[in-house]
């Protein structure tokens, strides 16, 4: 299901990706195409029914906007039905479900059908916040995909592990990469990015970005949906506010959560740098 960044630190570039078209339907075959569109622009996820009527709804007008996008995003229609292996992929049952992929990590925004006014509202929002994180590609049409780039065994393995929803696995074979690489950033990397899915890709976003945080942990929890939905600000200066507050154990375990969390927005982003000094100048 998701697929590493395949740059070094990704593909975030001004370049224009030529597209056959501003949405398609998700296949196996594709799918990874498709996925290595989203270090350019925001991958917007549909998943439906043939059966049901809302998730036909919600997809047409996804397609509607997307069409008239101007290539800042592209829109993947999955078929429950069709596509099986994709669903449980992204661990998707119901339909009328919408999830992003954003530089390869996939991201449940909501489920259920929407008026396409607040679709085109969000949508917005959206490709906003991925041009704020330096995603700054842009689709044109054309009659190319871009290219599968070729995998090492350990991020073919890591990426079939992920295909099939096991992402523990998948952390497990970064952590052997990572012990015979230890200074190897992109390793980290990568590392990180797959631990904050496996974190957040069964959660309901909307959901646990109303929780108020009780303790250090549940803080920690919606700092990472924050960052899982692209804003870098509102999760790092919650662990930072919850950092200041804290003694102890407490202190250490959310600054080691900061600084993995620093590594997945990654360590030239504005946000991280002015994260990373406030921090400092919280330690003492």
């Amino acid at each position: 299901m998701v697929q590493e960044k395949l740059e070094q630190s990704g593909v975030k570039t001004d370049n224009a990706l030529k597209v056959p078209a501003f949405s398609a339907e998700a296949e196996e075959s594709i799918i990874r195409q498709i996925i290595q569109l989203s270090n350019a622009v925001p991958v917007v996820v549909c998943f439906y029914s043939p059966a049901d009527q809302d998730s036909i709804s919600l997809t047409e007008k996804l397609d509607r906007l997307a069409n008239a996008g101007d290539g800042e995003w592209f829109l993947a229609k999955v078929d429950l039905v069709a596509q099986p292996g994709l669903a449980q992929a992204f661990g998707v049952v119901e339909p009328a479900t919408v999830a992003v992929i954003l530089a390869g990590e996939p991201k449940p925004l909501f489920q259920g059908d929407q008026p396409e006014p607040d679709l085109a509202s969000f949508i917005g929002k959206l490709v906003e916040v991925a041009k704020g994180q330096g995603m700054l590609g842009k689709l044109v049409l054309g009659h190319s995909m871009p290219e599968q780039p070729q995998l090492s065994k350990a991020e073919q393995d890591a990426l079939d592990a992920m295909e099939n929803g096991d992402f523990s696995a998948a952390v497990r074979i970064y952590e052997a990469e990572l012990a015979q690489s230890p200074g190897n950033e992109l390793l980290a990397e990568r590392l990180a990015q797959v631990r904050l899915v496996e974190r957040t890709y069964q959660g309901d976003v909307e959901q646990e970005l109303k929780v108020d945080p009780q303790d250090y942990l549940a803080a920690m929890r919606k700092a990472d949906f924050y960052l899982a939905i692209g804003d870098s600000v509102s999760a790092f200066n919650l662990l930072l506010d919850w950092f200041s507050d804290s003694v102890g154990d407490e202190r250490s375990i959310i600054s080691k959560h900061l600084l993995e969390l620093f590594i997945v927005a990654g360590k030239n982003d504005p946000n991280v740098i002015t994260a990373r000094k406030q921090l400092a100048a919280r330690m003492f």
